[in-house]
């Protein structure tokens, strides 16, 4: 039976493999490939299970750190290799026979502690607010107690984490933007969450987005700048009251219970 279930594994993996990589690999001309980075994602998802009662979950927020240069060679399909390796995941679990409680979130980021064709995995096990769940969590021992495991894929898209809420007051303005699992845009373009009209503001300057349960803010290469608390920043979580410039307009973070 052990044995079955290494080449039910086996094929698994031999599947996502050939999936990223007779796909989006394709559209890839670097030493990095995204089944390099599938593997990575799911030893993370292998050494950070949580065991509650006669369950184990696996984590469903990951968060993949790549350095500047890789980074720029993914961002044009980024999107797509975060649906990817999502489904990379899901299909790892059903192998292992782990259970996640909804569908796997993960995000790729640039950083610059990570080098060249190095790939850094953090992951987390949260609940539907995007906080992290121990293994007495109450949500956790609830599904522990029942029959079946949460695998089915349009249950688990339905279940995704909506993230704390919060919204984002533009200062002077008196109006908030609210703020939950989704992201937020800002800059000077008109299709943007938050329109600033201001020459100083990037057409795309900034976003916001839920990662391992906290809104944080990225730059995304603006010309002038990004500042919280008049410190410039390239990424940073958010925390009560904190005051985003870009240029001469201020935006204020507003966690709320």
């Amino acid at each position: 039976m052990a044995g079955a279930g290494r080449q039910v594994i086996a094929r698994i993996e031999d599947f996502v493999a050939r999936v990223l990589e007779g796909t989006t690999a394709r559209l890839f001309h670097v030493k990095l490939q995204p089944v390099q980075i599938a593997k990575r994602v799911i030893r993370a998802m292998e050494a950070d299970q949580t065991v509650s009662l006669n369950r184990t979950f696996a984590p469903n927020s990951y968060v993949v750190s790549l350095s500047g240069p890789d980074y720029e060679q993914f961002a044009r399909f980024k999107r797509s290799l975060e649906r990817d390796l999502a489904e990379a995941v899901l299909a790892a679990a059903r192998a292992r026979a782990l259970t996640l409680t909804s569908f796997p979130r993960v995000e790729i980021d640039r950083s610059e502690a990570v080098a060249p064709g190095e790939v850094r995995v953090r992951c987390a096990l949260v609940d539907e607010t995007g906080e992290e769940m121990a293994e007495d969590h109450p949500a956790l021992r609830e599904l522990a107690s029942g029959h079946t495991q949460i695998l089915d894929r349009d249950k688990l898209l339905a279940v995704q984490p909506r993230g704390p809420k919060a919204s984002l007051e533009v200062s002077g303005e008196g109006r908030r933007v609210p703020v939950g699992s989704g992201t937020i845009s800002v800059g000077r373009a008109p299709d943007n969450d938050i329109v600033l009209d201001d020459r100083r503001v990037s057409r795309r300057h900034a976003e916001v987005r839920l990662r391992l349960g906290k809104h944080t803010l990225y730059d995304l290469g603006s010309t002038n700048g990004t500042f919280v608390n008049g410190k410039k920043v390239n990424e940073i979580a958010l925390s009560e009251g904190d005051r985003i410039t870009f240029g001469a307009a201020t935006l204020i973070y507003h966690a709320e219970e």
